[in-house]
């Protein structure tokens, strides 16, 4: 499947634009009617571009800020992409500017280190909640607040896996904004001890900002790291880290993510036809 890029008044935006139309959302610049209320938004534009290439009819609708926008069908059914880069910041933008154009429902399809023992490059997560270590979540409500996933959007994803005989780690993980930042070896045996699955960067502000606007958020990860099946590449802070463009154990777990997300949103828009408008 090839996707065509649409026609455009500026070179930076993948929108064609009528005489006295204009765009009303300050970074994506997209029209409403170019976008699903069913959103994926991986932070790699590289994965943000390997599910548009699941979809049918797909074309790219923005490209600015660093947002990448596509909107196509997956079984008949309209779904739009928005890769949006790495850190609670550009999420929390993405996520209010899709909501005022419609969009309710987002999924995250992401990557993340494993933090329990048994788990390794290749194997899915999805998060039922997640410790908040980010900043940008405590902009919207106190510390007090649990960041969770939507309980019925991520029933969706684990019994699509489930029926796709796609093994999957239900649990909670963890969201911080800085990768490289000193290490805290107690902490990290503490969320051991908790139960904590894995550890990434956007699904606390996810969940918050969900919970803030009334958005239903999932979030899946495909792991990277971690004890099982230890993969060493060189890193400025030495992190043990599978290349994401040649790793075969990642490659093939990411695919299988991806085809989790799409089938688990599918579900979700069955759900929402038998009751009607939500």
């Amino acid at each position: 499947m090839t996707i065509k890029n649409g026609e455009h008044a500026y070179k930076e935006f993948m929108v064609e634009l009528k005489p006295g139309e204009s765009f009303t959302q300050h970074h994506i610049k997209v029209r409403q009617e170019d976008i699903s209320r069913y959103m994926f938004i991986p932070g790699s534009h590289l994965r943000g571009r390997r599910i548009a290439e699941r979809l049918e009819n797909c074309r790219l609708v923005s490209a600015t800020r660093g947002y990448y926008v596509y909107t196509g069908e997956y079984k008949g059914v309209t779904m739009s992409i928005c890769s949006t880069g790495m850190g609670g910041p550009v999420v929390a933008i993405a996520m209010e500017e899709l909501g005022n154009l419609g969009v309710d429902t987002f999924i995250r399809v992401g990557s993340a280190g494993a933090v329990q023992d048994d788990l390794g490059v290749g194997d899915i997560a999805l998060a039922t909640a997640t410790y908040r270590e980010g900043g940008t979540s405590y902009n919207y409500l106190p510390a007090a607040f649990p960041a969770v996933a939507d309980f019925y959007l991520t029933h969706d994803m684990a019994d699509a896996a489930r029926d796709l005989g796609i093994e999957i780690n239900l649990g909670v993980c963890t969201a911080g904004d800085a990768f490289y930042g000193p290490k805290d070896a107690e902490r990290a045996a503490l969320l051991r001890k908790a139960g904590v699955v894995a550890m990434e960067m956007e699904s606390d502000t996810e969940f918050i900002v969900g919970a803030y606007r009334n958005f239903r958020c999932a979030a899946g990860f495909v792991l990277d790291g971690g004890n099982k099946k230890k993969i060493k590449q060189s890193s400025a802070a030495g992190m043990e880290i599978a290349n994401h463009a040649t790793n075969e154990d990642f490659l093939k777990g990411e695919d299988d993510l991806i085809t989790v997300a799409l089938e688990g949103m599918l579900r979700c828009v069955r759900r929402d036809a038998a009751k009607g408008a939500r």
